[in-house]
């Protein structure tokens, strides 16, 4: 992967949330690489640290979190490099990027957009933001985009508020907003979450055509892996905070390496199950925040558990290829009997 290639690095990123109780590692060296024009999608259970990377990205992290360490690396077409971590998150810099380059569409567009002011007014409000135009032309863009994301009606359904939208028309809506600057970035977390299947499909659709259309670059947020395979050149794997295993889509779907992927896949209902066949599970449960296992995080719903390694162990990132990552002593970080290691990876 050349460096014209890369379109934003994420370099040992940390991002802690400092409660009464204790420090809470939402996000804990996490690493991994977008590339320009291409679709990444970031996957693992709730409580992963997916969408606090993507909070720390646009550096939007609720306090009392905050990022502690790492790079946030933007590789603009003109060769300007521009690390959003050293940005101040109100600064004018910070304000310029969110929303322009780099755009979000919230997990749930019912508590994200105002319910307070019309669908148009926030729209307009975002483009008046970063372009010298006036209200007229700003509405009139609005409308523009409202109809390209396949809103009945847009120029009636712009002074509609939230409420009176359904959840597929919510959903367009915030889509609207986040495309109204022509992002370079588009960051989707979870955007299908709360719609039903054929909605669903048809924002997937939607936004694979304007990413084709505008020629964006996607990071899509998803625990979903159907969703995955569809849309996704890349994958990161995220667990605990931790990226646990990086690669193309068709190495992760035909040759995942680190457990927990394997696991993920394994978790997916498939057609042909026989109608008393009992879904597979991951056992177990992602760690408490306060209680982090030691060594690997987690080798306590491992299959192929080494005791006297996992378990003490905090496995390095091993790099299969120029492309490919994984976090597992299956692959090196231990002293381990290699013929012990290569029988377990044969097992599992």
């Amino acid at each position: 992967m050349t460096i014209n290639e890369i379109f934003l690095e994420v370099k040992d990123l940390r991002t802690q949330f400092f409660t009464d109780e204790g420090v809470v590692k939402a996000v804990d060296g996490a690493d991994f690489r977008v590339r320009r024009g291409k679709t990444v999608c970031l996957v693992g259970e709730s409580g992963c640290g997916k969408s606090v990377t993507a909070r720390s990205i646009l550096q939007i992290v609720d306090k009392p979190g905050r990022i502690v360490e790492g790079q946030i690396l933007l590789h603009r077409a003109s060769g300007e490099v521009v690390d959003l971590a050293k940005l101040s998150a109100t600064g004018k810099a910070m304000r310029a990027i969110r929303g322009k380059e780099i755009a979000l569409i919230f997990q749930e567009p019912m508590s994200s957009l105002s319910p307070v002011h019309k669908i148009g007014n926030q729209i307009i409000e975002a483009i008046r933001l970063h372009f010298d135009t006036n209200k007229r032309e700003a509405r009139a863009r609005a409308v523009d985009l409202l109809n390209r994301v396949g809103i009945p009606n847009a120029d009636q359904r712009i002074d509609a508020y939230v409420f009176q939208l359904s959840g597929g028309m919510r959903q367009r809506a915030m889509i609207a907003m986040a495309l109204s600057c022509k992002p370079s970035l588009l960051i989707a977390d979870e955007p299908t979450t709360a719609l039903d299947v054929t909605t669903e499909a048809t924002i997937l659709d939607l936004i694979k055509e304007l990413q084709k259309d505008l020629n964006m670059t996607i990071m899509f947020i998803t625990h979903d892996l159907g969703v995955v395979a569809e849309i996704a050149d890349d994958v990161v794997v995220m667990y605990l905070g931790k990226v646990v295993e990086r690669g193309d889509v068709d190495t992760i779907f035909h040759y995942p390496k680190h457990p927990y992927t394997r696991a993920l896949q394994k978790s997916i209902p498939k057609l042909g199950y026989a109608g008393r066949e009992r879904l597979k599970t991951i056992r177990g449960m992602v760690p408490h925040p306060f209680a982090r296992p030691k060594g690997c995080n987690f080798h306590p719903r491992c299959e192929s558990f080494m005791p006297g390694f996992c378990d003490r162990i905090d496995p390095p990132l091993v790099t299969l290829s120029k492309d490919a990552d994984v976090r597992c002593l299956l692959f090196g970080g231990t002293d381990a009997d290699q013929k012990e290691s290569h029988g377990s990876q044969e097992e599992a």
